[in-house]
C-alpha cells in the first residue's frame, strides 16, 4: 500500500520532498521519486549514515523496505511525519553506535562516553 508524503525541509538548502512509498514492495513514485531513489542509492552504497542524535551511525542496507532506515535518511534534511518519527531507531538499536576517528585512523565508539 502506497503512502503519500510531502515532507517540509528542516534545512535551508532543501525544498519540500513529495513522493509515495510502499515499504512492503520497496516501490517509490511521485514528483520527487528520482531524487529519493538517488538518496537511497548513495546511502546504500556507503552502507551507513550519520543520523540523530549526532553523531550516531546507522546501518543502511535496504531503506526502501526498512522504514526505520528510511526515517534516518529522510530525517537528515526533512521534518518527519508522525509515522516515521515513531519508528526512528534509538541509538544502540540495530545501529553501529557513535564513532570518532582519531589522528591515527582508529575508530572509537563514543556512544556511551560521558560528555564533559
Amino acid at each position: 500500500m502506497f503512502h503519500k508524503y510531502t515532507l517540509q525541509p528542516a534545512v535551508w538548502h532543501q525544498k519540500p520532498l513529495v513522493f509515495e512509498w510502499d515499504a512492503a514492495t520497496g516501490e517509490v513514485r511521485g514528483a520527487d521519486a528520482d531524487k529519493l531513489l538517488s538518496i537511497v542509492a548513495s546511502a546504500v552504497n556507503e552502507g551507513s549514515m550519520t543520523g540523530h542524535p549526532y553523531p550516531t551511525s546507522y546501518n543502511i542496507l535496504d531503506p526502501l523496505k526498512t522504514p526505520s532506515e528510511m526515517a534516518v535518511l529522510l530525517g537528515q534534511y526533512w521534518l518527519l511525519p508522525d509515522d516515521l518519527v515513531a519508528i526512528y531507531p534509538e541509538p544502540g538499536q540495530d545501529n553501529e553506535g557513535s564513532f570518532i576517528t582519531d589522528e591515527n585512523g582508529i575508530e572509537h565508539d563514543i556512544s556511551n562516553m560521558a560528555l564533559n
